[in-house]
């Protein structure tokens, strides 16, 4: 569309090495990669859905300390919210126009992720802060060198996730019958989330039926990050 014509010239598209053993290749990557206004529309959206869902969970949590992590948690991911924004106005003329198609789209999925439990709330949160951000860093090797740097420095876990688990943990510790809720809730995320991640992806990949062959090593490293991360709170994924 006009309004994501490129206002300063296109960047040289060599990619980096990401210096880590990732099975993940270049020749994956660029098979999803979305263009870079679309990549970073995605991440603005995700940001902000995510900061206001964590203010919520702060709000309803059952004790001050607890309500005091998840709203450090929620600054971090306001913090991303505005880098990605920022990044944005360098990409499209309008953001606003810009960014509605797609924050309509996010909010029906995480409409149905939406609990009356404020716990299930973090869960959510908790999850979908890790799985996006493996994904989204991931997908962003498929971008112009410089934005590929930007933005995973911008998706660094900057304790957030740490503050999310130490309340879920919290939670567990002090009730047992909480953590099979928890468990369960986890694992009910996984489809939803990955339904999140595939509208991340190019236009072109999204209606390729040769999809699945680059996206599956993607999915399956950020499944296993997944993983580990429940596994750390005694979760089964």
């Amino acid at each position: 569309m006009a309004f994501w014509k490129r206002k300063k010239p296109p960047e040289s598209p060599t990619l980096p090495s990401r210096g880590d053993t990732s099975a993940v290749n270049k020749v994956d990557v660029d098979a999803l990669a979305p263009p870079a206004a679309d990549f970073l529309v995605s991440a603005v959206n995700l940001q902000s859905r995510l900061a206001t869902l964590l203010a919520q969970c702060a709000e309803q949590a059952w004790s001050s300390a607890d309500s005091e992590e998840l709203m450090r948690a929620a600054g971090m991911a306001m913090d991303r919210y505005r880098a990605f924004d920022t990044l944005l106005g360098d990409y499209v003329d309008d953001v606003p126009l810009a960014l509605a198609p797609g924050r309509e789209k996010l909010a029906r999925h995480l409409s149905r992720l939406d609990s009356s439990r404020w716990y299930e709330n973090l869960t959510t949160a908790y999850v979908v802060t890790g799985f996006s951000r493996d994904f989204w860093h991931l997908l962003a090797q498929g971008m112009p060198k410089a934005l590929t740097e930007r933005a995973q420095g911008i998706l660094a876990d900057q304790g957030d996730e740490e503050a999310m688990a130490r309340v879920l943990e919290g939670l567990l510790v002090s009730d047992e019958r909480y953590r099979s809720r928890v468990s369960l809730w986890s694992r009910r995320l996984v489809g939803d989330v990955m339904l999140m991640c595939r509208d991340a992806l190019s236009a072109r990949a999204q209606a390729s039926q040769d999809t699945e062959a680059p996206l599956e090593p993607v999915l399956t490293e950020v499944l296993g990050h997944h993983t580990r991360r429940l596994d750390r709170l005694g979760l089964t994924a």
